[in-house]
């Protein structure tokens, strides 16, 4: 199935390096195993990509563990992220493990079955090379899932991003976070939720196919068409690893959701619902944690995406707006209340006219010309003008001539109103308009400029930014350091990943330790330490048991690393 393999002899046996990466792990089933290798190949940057990335109840499917959530991201090669899917799934089973995910038996409450869902996931992985970190864990869990609706999938195209990194980088640990955090110079901002996961894996690959020190071709089979299964659309997706951050809850919420290109419509009574929390949560003016995490569930339960949760935040805020303004009048309280809400759900464009007008009087209190009264004299145009841009700048109108006008602006004759002979008896400076317009744009250019204002200063800060972008661009990437020399060869792979712990693994192969045990550096014993114990009822003896040896290898690795 394989397009140009690399082939090699191992027990008197040719097969590829791609076939071996699956057998060196458990052996697929659903994908058949690609690689991104320095030689002759397809070029990656125009191919689809489906990263996943799935939470479970346990490790073993075929002793009832099943998928409880699901994450994946379809980019091309060269990063563009092209659609994302998310959803939690109802296992049908009690959930164990809850400590590992943050997925209880209340999350996934309401929440589709995979049969629900099943015909949504096909189409996403469909036209695609899947992608995952440590592939043979998502596969036998999605042909555990798909084998009970009678769906036996074969010879998916399929790239192990575990393999991958282990055969082009050199480095210690390859768990995902780490690699990612190399890589990317980012931690992932929702680990152990299936999105976050699966964005993160997204956009590692992405920056090794574009930025590797030398360029990578894939070599394996073409993406292919899935059957078709019936769509229902029903998703319940997971807002994970919420962080106030610096624009709040209610953002860090929407950003955690899907961005789908297609999002099916919320489910009404969950919408209400959702709405309803919103308004209480908003009530004294600001967001808690423990509001934002209520939000969260809401809004899994009433199916919401990115695109759809804004669209609710939206119809939230112009609900409210319109009790705000049926009475007429808009108050300087009821205004605070908007922009405060506003803020939290990212929407002040709705309110921008009612922030313009405030601003406007503001600005008119406060601006560079306030403490000048001008006095106008006559009616003529200039005189106008230069009335409208003083009241616009702060400054206020007099009516008759005070000891607190500062200015009179006329362009009358001096004898022709009795104010301006007052107004030269005070000693009150009388300008035309033509000359008062001056003195105050003047007036305004100053105070707008500030004290420090340096023109030369703001041309060799913008110098010195272009400089440093440049400089940037031009610096070699952190981890590149870590590449390796050359590729790893079948032979050198099994050599360092495999053979080294056999005989340790053929001994550990037990009930509840086999995905921990058989590898030490893969994600299940690394990246995501929540799959590797659904609860135990060996006690806590078994447990140090468990313990003991995965620090006696370890040891062991460290050892012969160093050696």
């Amino acid at each position: 199935m394989l397009q140009s393999p690399e082939m090699h002899c191992i027990n008197g046996k040719e097969m590829s390096f791609c076939s071996l990466a699956g057998r060196f792990s458990g052996g697929s089933v659903m994908f058949v195993h690609g690689q991104l290798t320095r030689n002759q190949g397809i070029d990656p940057r125009n191919l689809t990509f489906a990263s996943i990335d799935l939470e479970t109840t346990g490790l073993y499917p075929n002793k009832g563990s099943r998928v409880c959530e699901i994450g994946i991201v379809r980019m091309r090669g060269d990063g563009v992220v092209l659609d994302e899917y998310s959803t939690l799934v109802a296992p049908g089973i009690r959930i164990a493990n809850d400590e590992y995910h943050g997925i209880t038996n209340a999350v996934v409450k309401g929440a589709p079955t995979f049969q629900q869902i099943a015909g949504d996931v096909l189409a996403y992985l469909s036209n695609a090379i899947v992608v995952s970190h440590n592939l043979d864990y998502e596969d036998k869990f999605l042909t555990a899932e798909f084998g009970r609706l009678g769906i036996n999938l074969r010879d998916i195209p399929g790239l192990c991003t575990l393999v991958m990194t282990r055969t082009q980088l050199d480095r210690y640990g390859y768990r995902l976070d780490d690699v990612a955090n190399l890589i990317t110079g980012e931690w992932p901002a929702a680990s152990h939720s299936a999105l976050g996961d699966a964005r993160t894996l997204a956009n590692m690959l992405a920056r090794v196919i574009t930025q590797a020190p030398q360029r990578l071709s894939w070599r394996g089979p073409t993406p292919v068409a899935l059957p078709p299964y019936p769509r229902t659309g029903v998703i319940a997706p997971r807002a994970a690893g919420l962080r106030k951050g610096t624009e709040g809850w209610l953002a860090s919420l929407t950003a955690r959701l899907p961005l789908m290109a297609q999002p099916p419509a919320p489910q009404p009574q969950g919408v209400t619902d959702y709405q309803a929390m919103l308004g209480h949560a908003l009530a004294d003016g600001r967001i808690v944690g423990e509001e934002a995490q209520q939000l969260a569930l809401l809004a899994a339960r009433a199916g919401l995406t990115q695109l759809t949760a804004r669209q609710v935040h939206e119809s939230f805020l112009a609900n409210v707006r319109a009790r705000a303004e049926a009475d007429g009048v808009v108050t300087t309280a009821e205004l605070k209340e908007l922009q405060r809400a506003a803020r939290e759900l990212a929407a002040t464009h709705l309110i921008g006219d009612l922030e313009q007008a405030a601003a406007a009087d503001r600005a008119r209190r406060n601006g560079p010309l306030k403490g000048w009264r001008l006095l106008p004299v006559g009616d003529a145009p200039g005189v106008a003008e230069v009335m409208d841009f003083a009241s616009t700048h702060g400054a206020t109108v007099a009516a008759n001539v005070t000891k607190t006008v500062r200015l009179v602006v006329a362009d009358s004759p001096a004898g022709d109103d009795p104010r301006l002979q007052k107004a030269t008896a005070a000693g009150i400076t009388i300008l035309s308009s033509g000359e008062a317009m001056q003195l105050l744009e003047k007036e305004v250019e100053m105070t707008h400029a500030g004290l420090f204002a340096n023109a030369r200063g703001q041309e060799l800060a913008e110098k010195l930014s272009a400089e440093q972008r440049q400089q940037a661009l031009r610096q070699r990437p952190e981890w590149h350091e870590a590449w390796r020399p050359r590729e790893l060869s079948t032979a050198d792979y099994r050599a360092l990943f495999i053979d080294r712990y056999r005989d340790w693994d053929e001994s550990r192969r037990t009930d509840h330790t086999t995905r921990v045990t058989l590898q030490p550096h893969s994600s299940a014993s690394a990246r995501q330490p929540h799959r590797a114990a659904s609860k135990r009822t060996s006690g806590c003896a078994a447990a140090l048991v468990v313990l003991a040896s995965a620090a006696a290898v370890l040891t062991e690795a460290v050892r012969q690393l160093l050696a």
